[in-house]
């Protein structure tokens, strides 16, 4: 029995031990971390697995360190955890531990035995459930050669008792008789098994390999660690200092967030940390979403650690024409289809037109049409941003161009003689010329058309009666030198004869040349893009190579015609050229698809396409980084795995700054650019997975798999991708689709559509969440699957634990990169 004695006469000391106050045994060191610190240990570096878990637990007070002599601080993560330090670490997780009678006098039997200043938390285990008293004096009995409250934590014993904490008991029963995922599971206790299996299920532990538990094995700290921290997820308990909300603000030095119905604001600085709920890679702070989840560990007003709990903005559009304001309100009237809006706002609105120069409201004019960003996390929703349609077009005025010095330009006008200021950044804009200059008017020739700025000055001179024509196709026919005039072919325009000027800009495999250098190359069928106005050669580039996007293919003839990037089109044979489309080993020139960008490079003659290059862009799931080797192993739709050699090819960030390779990390998505099977470049991507809602010509709604609801308005474009098919718009979905949705280097909006699978179960891991299914033929590489806390497992209209999947269940899967995203039993 229990014997507790109420005194005032105080018999345990301040707690300072164990993974709780960071000493591993009684009378060990305690370090007390200065207020802004942030990864405090020098043994739990970045990268390291337990990083994340144990900062985080360090910033919510639950644990600290060895301070050694130089004053630094560390976790030992390796170390052994003794049975009395975790059961307080269990307490203070479950926010027990303050509940414990610190003057009270606990006496247990002189076979169990507990360090004085544990007693009290031994008693309150007790009397929670959190540990059952009569199995404990036993386990004390059968080993009175080492004291119960010092000796290590096994595996299988913290298993149980963080079961319990999370009050998981009753599951723990109901599974004491289920098959113990583990190659090792005869080496469980019995009465340990059924609390190994709910903790499997539940994934709150994982083996030490895919395949074994080591029950007996003692806990180490940093495992400790990561099972709380991992609970928390899931079984959610408030600390102090703990707050969550949306972040409605956000710059260099602070975050704001709402929450109960107010809004308070945190310092940050260059010990905050970063992360996302779903990941345990480091983030950095402009990575957080702003009108997203966020939830903040904060001390004295300083956010300490910052986790990204949603990234779906709380807020929508209303879009319609600005009506008036009432300022005395702090209220805005729009028109929005067909009816009044009524929004509320404040000083903190931003409000800019659609070029992003910031205006005030008092330049709005009624019937502007405006996009007004609101909230939708308050109870009276409030305008975050206005933004309004262009001012109007600057005033112009025209007439034949005279003479211009650089700062001034004149005009012939129907009353005479007009001169004008030019600004600095005027432009001459000739149709058809790029780059075209000052220097390229002609005086009492051109007839121009100025854009006036508001200060009368010239911005912009347009020629009017002329234009430069692109000739994309032509082949030289004749180069005479001595008059400089070239003779080219061109298909749509015949023959051309062109005289060369100081003013000609040629160019030979990249590069600007002269003249003089030039003539050795200007040689008959050699194939050149021209442009010239009149009998003027004003560009020639001599052709290695075309870009642009497929307008069309001629089988028959073996022809391909593109609408070049720079202008124009060009149809060229084909015959035997190699075709490379990313992501396939053997391409035909059947499976390119009109409107897409490719690149022909040209045979010696440039007279034939040697080969043809498609631009595409693939997503696959990082494996292995080995930035030594500068190489990704990835995994690719089917779930085949690859290796990635990255050479020079450009590697970003989703906000497109560029960053090192080990900023990418096991797990994460990514978008690879090719040209052909040249690997153009890397982004990092967030994916949002998904069931489609509702679906228009310019949205799609999702609910993702937190289950808030996403509206993708499509900004930028769609491109949809449902089996072979592929559009660019929305009516390749339906409701109830299941979605991969991303965004692609050139800002579209990709949605992706998981074509069900229906296949029979050969085994379920619940310790890895794999799942092996039977092949569908010899060559079927695609039959393991991957089962995340964040599937949805349904039968009929019910949901089903992975654990109740068995050999020989017809199944329905939904998956990308064989990860499953739905899964229907029949």
């Amino acid at each position: 029995m229990v014997l507790k004695l109420t005194s005032k006469k105080a018999v345990i000391g301040m707690l300072a031990f164990s993974l709780v106050a960071g000493s591993g045994v009684a009378g060990a060191p305690i370090h007390v971390l200065a207020a802004g610190a942030s990864s405090p240990f020098t043994d739990v570096a970045t990268g390291h697995w337990a990083e994340k878990y144990v900062s985080k637990l360090y910033l919510q007070g639950l644990i600290a360190g060895y301070e050694q002599q130089d004053g630094s601080l560390q976790f030992k993560p390796n170390q052994s955890v003794s049975q009395q330090e975790a059961v307080l670490f269990a307490l203070r997780y479950a926010g027990l531990s303050n509940q414990v009678d610190k003057d009270a006098i606990i006496g247990f039997p002189n076979s169990f035995q507990v360090s004085t200043m544990f007693k009290p938390y031994i008693y309150l285990a007790f009397s929670k459930g959190l540990l059952d008293q009569q199995e404990e004096y036993e386990l004390a009995q059968n080993t009175p050669d080492v004291a119960w409250g010092t000796k290590p934590a096994s595996r299988e014993w913290v298993t149980k008792l963080m079961i319990r904490a999370v009050g998981q008991g009753a599951l723990a029963e109901q599974m004491e008789n289920s098959l113990t995922p583990f190659v090792d599971a005869d080496q469980v206790d019995e009465r340990y098994k059924g609390y190994v299996n709910a903790a499997s299920s539940l994934d709150l532990v994982k083996g030490v390999t895919s395949e074994k538990f080591d029950p007996k094995a003692p806990v180490t700290r940093a495992s400790l660690a990561t099972l709380i921290s991992r609970a928390q997820y899931q079984y959610p308990v408030a600390y102090a200092g703990q707050v969550s909300g949306v972040v409605t603000r956000l710059d260099d030095s602070s975050i704001t967030i709402y929450q109960d119905k107010q809004e308070k604001t945190y310092t940050l600085s260059e010990s905050t940390l970063y992360y996302t709920s779903s990941s345990t890679t480091l983030l950095t702070r402009e990575q957080l979403p702003l009108y997203g989840d966020v939830e903040i560990i904060e001390k004295d007003g300083a956010a300490k650690f910052v986790e990204i709990t949603g990234t779906a903005p709380h807020t929508r559009a209303i879009s319609g024409t600005f009506d008036r304001i009432v300022a005395a309100e702090n209220k805005l009237y729009l028109w929005s289809d067909n009816n009044y809006s009524i929004v509320a706002y404040d000083e903190t609105m931003q409000i800019a037109d659609a070029t992003g120069k910031t205006l005030a409201l008092a330049d709005i004019k009624r019937d502007t049409p405006v996009t007004v960003m609101v909230d939708t996390f308050r109870e009276t929703p409030k305008a975050i941003r206005l933004t309004a349609s262009p001012p109007a077009a600057a005033t112009s005025l025209k007439g034949v161009f005279y003479s211009t010095d650089g700062k001034l330009i004149t005009l012939q006008t129907d009353s005479g003689l007009v001169t004008k200021f030019l600004t600095a950044d005027a432009k001459v804009e000739i149709d058809g010329m790029s780059g075209a200059a000052f220097a390229d008017l002609l005086g009492e020739v051109d007839q121009v058309e100025l854009s006036l700025t508001q200060d009368d000055k010239v911005s912009k001179v347009k020629v009017l009666n002329r234009n430069v024509t692109l000739a994309s196709g032509a082949k030289i026919s004749s180069f005479d030198a001595d008059n400089k005039l070239l003779t080219v072919i061109d298909e749509k325009n015949g023959a051309l004869a062109l005289y060369v000027n100081d003013r000609t800009r040629i160019e030979y495999g990249g590069s600007v040349v002269t003249l003089e250098a030039a003539k050795s190359f200007l040689l008959k069928n050699r194939r050149v893009l021209v442009s010239y106005t009149g009998n003027t050669l004003v560009s020639l580039q001599v052709i290695s190579k075309y870009e642009g996007t497929l307008k069309s293919i001629n089988a028959v003839k073996n022809e391909l015609t593109l609408d070049l990037t720079s202008g124009g089109s060009v149809t060229m044979p084909f015959n035997a050229a190699v075709v490379e489309i990313p992501g396939q080993t053997s391409a035909s020139y059947t499976q390119l698809k009109t409107g897409e960008k490719l690149t022909l490079l040209l045979n010696a003659d440039t007279d034939k396409i040697a080969t043809i290059r498609a631009h595409r862009q693939l997503q696959y799931e990082i494996v292995t980084v080995d930035a030594q080797a500068k190489r990704l192993i990835v995994k690719i739709g089917n779930g085949t795995e690859l290796q990635l050699y990255l050479g020079n090819a450009a590697m970003t960030n989703e906000a497109g700054s560029a960053i090192a390779l080990t900023q990418f990390t096991a797990g994460g998505v990514i978008s690879a650019a090719y040209e052909g099977s040249q690997l153009l470049s890397i982004r990092q991507t967030t994916v949002t997975y998904g069931t489609v809602q509702s679906i228009s010509s310019g949205s799609v709604t999702i609910v993702n798999q937190a289950g808030q609801q996403v509206i993708y308005t499509g900004e930028g474009g769609f491109d949809i991708y449902k089996g072979a098919l592929q559009e660019s718009t929305t009516t390749l979905l339906a409701v109830g689709d299941y979605v991969e949705v991303l965004k692609t280097d050139s800002g579209k909006t990709q949605i992706a559509v998981a074509a069900g699978e229906t296949r029979t179960v050969s085994s379920y891991s619940v310790l890895t969440g794999s799942l092996q299914t039977e092949k569908l033929s010899q060559s079927d590489v695609r039959n393991v699957f991957k089962i995340t806390l964040q599937t949805k497992l349904t039968q009929g209209s019910s949901s089903i634990a992975a654990s109740s999947l068995k050999a020989g269940d017809r199944i329905t899967i939904y998956a990308f990169r064989n990860t499953i995203i739905a899964l229907v039993k029949s």
